[in-house]
């Protein structure tokens, strides 16, 4: 029997994926660095914005197509699945992380603009608070709903459910 994921295990599965997504694309870069000085080309920042994106897709989407978890979600017992039980689907998954990538960067928006940098820019003060009420609104989105669907999950049809620990003798 599973029931609905607990937020505080969803952030620290998120955050455990998170650190491991940096890791993917800070590789991802190195390869990207190495094969444009072989080649001789310029950066395309938009290229490489899709490049990273596709290496998340393929960290993500493959973990939540086979067995529907990441090594975050396997430590805290955590499995996503369609609403209806079913696996995910490749659309399900590139759904779902596009939608998670845009809840992260809400998220982390706030902590950014204390950058100096970027606090002193224009509307930064503006931003931050719609982040923060942004962020606000979906917790309380995701408390509220009976099956504690995050944003992303309502967004895609899937539900994050936690497992219960293995049976042992």
């Amino acid at each position: 029997m599973t029931s609905p994921a607990p937020i505080w295990r969803r952030c620290a599965a998120a955050f455990y994926d998170g650190l491991l997504l940096l890791g993917l694309w800070m590789v991802a870069l190195v390869v990207d660095t190495i094969v444009r000085d072989l080649v001789g080309l310029d950066r395309n920042w938009a290229a490489l914005r899709a490049y990273l994106f596709l290496v998340g897709l393929g960290f993500f989407g493959w973990s939540w197509t086979h067995g529907g978890q990441t090594l975050g979600m396997r430590s805290w017992r955590l499995r996503v699945q369609r609403s209806d039980g079913a696996p995910l689907r490749w659309l399900d998954a590139a759904l779902r992380y596009a939608v998670m990538l845009l809840c992260w960067g809400v998220a982390l928006t706030p902590a950014l603009l204390q950058v100096p940098q970027l606090a002193s820019r224009p509307h930064a003060a503006t931003i931050r608070a719609a982040a923060l009420i942004a962020l606000a609104m979906g917790l309380l989105w995701t408390l509220l709903d009976a099956r504690r669907r995050a944003p992303q999950d309502r967004l895609s049809g899937t539900e994050l459910v936690w497992l219960p620990p293995a049976r042992t003798g």
